[in-house]
């Protein structure tokens, strides 16, 4: 009951201050891209591609899971739609048979999502369709925009956050293949990484023991109102340190995702903390982000999981969705 009565308040605050300290780490960031497979496509062979991946990207490895669908899809995306439409469970399974955590293949999901997304550009693609007045005008907001075109994609619907879908939208910006009037409206794609990543670094903090206890629980699928509650407060959290910072919400959420993927991993804790917070930035991870601070962690000044006794390690709440 307890529970029950604090979510019905205000179970998370977010911590300005904090936002403040992230966005001053942050701020030199500048965003580099290298030459990808798709990159020399039309452009209308790249929202293709990219559309097909991120509908299927989540819960794994978001580079492997890339770089396969580039193997198999490239360079004639846009002409295999109707092939796509038929995608089996058999094609994901020898598709992504060497990734190490098969449990996470799904490939039963993966392969109906593929068909309805085909199914569903290849609609968009019919003269007049969605997609040809999206590209003769790239907005975000609006009727024919971005979010509403896409919107007729079932795979990025059912998120009342909209993550696939901000997602596409931050990738097709930073990489150039669309270039949005009204960049302004770029929105923040909050999943699991972020949302473990602003709970350790006190941007948003639970406001009562019942609630923090919730997280702190046995690993057991988390109530959807609580999640849909922290993914809010992150939603926040995100906007004000992206406004403190000066980086626009697309590169924002790259970076720090790439912190929390990479550096703020689940397994975290004091035993690993000199490690993982405080030891050089390995070599692997991406020049721009290392660039940030010499420790591995860029955040490791302030971090309240690193730098507040008693203050826990948050893992984020177990949530197995599409949209997570």
């Amino acid at each position: 009951m307890s529970l029950d009565r604090d979510l019905d308040g205000d179970p998370f605050r977010v911590d300005l201050f904090r936002c403040r300290d992230a966005a001053l780490v942050l701020a030199p960031f500048r965003d580099q891209h290298a030459v990808e497979p798709w990159t020399n496509l039309p452009e209308i062979d790249q929202l293709v591609f990219k559309t097909l991946f991120i509908s299927v990207c989540h819960q794994m490895n978001w580079d492997v899971l890339q770089s396969a669908m580039a193997e198999w899809l490239l360079p004639d995306v846009g002409s295999r739609l109707e092939a796509l439409a038929g995608t089996t469970p058999r094609q994901i399974s020898v598709l992504l048979q060497d990734y190490p955590k098969q449990g996470r293949v799904r490939a039963v999901e993966r392969s109906r999502i593929l068909r309805e997304t085909a199914r569903s550009l290849k609609e968009m693609l019919a003269a007049g369709g969605g997609l040809s007045r999206l590209l003769r005008n790239p907005t975000l907001e609006g009727p024919s925009g971005f979010y509403e075109t896409i919107a007729s994609i079932p795979a990025f619907t059912g998120d009342p956050f909209d993550k696939k879908a901000r997602v596409l939208a931050h990738d097709l910006h930073r990489e150039g293949i669309m270039k949005f009037c009204d960049p302004e409206n770029l929105k923040p794609a909050v999943e699991y990484h972020l949302i473990r990543l602003y709970l350790r670094s006190g941007r948003v903090v639970p406001t009562s023991d019942a609630v923090r206890d919730e997280l702190l629980g046995e690993n057991r699928p988390a109530r959807p109102r609580l999640v849909k509650l922290l993914r809010g407060a992150v939603d926040v959290a995100m906007r004000q340190t992206a406004l403190y910072s000066g980086i626009d919400i697309a590169t924002l959420n790259y970076l720090e995702w790439q912190i929390g993927r990479s550096i703020c991993v689940e397994e975290l804790g004091p035993e690993l903390t000199p490690f993982h917070c405080e030891a050089p930035a390995p070599s692997d991870m991406p020049y721009e982000v290392r660039a940030l601070a010499p420790c591995r962690c860029p955040f490791a000044g302030f971090c309240s999981s690193l730098n507040e006794p008693g203050y826990p390690w948050f893992r984020e709440p177990q949530f197995q969705k599409s949209i997570y």
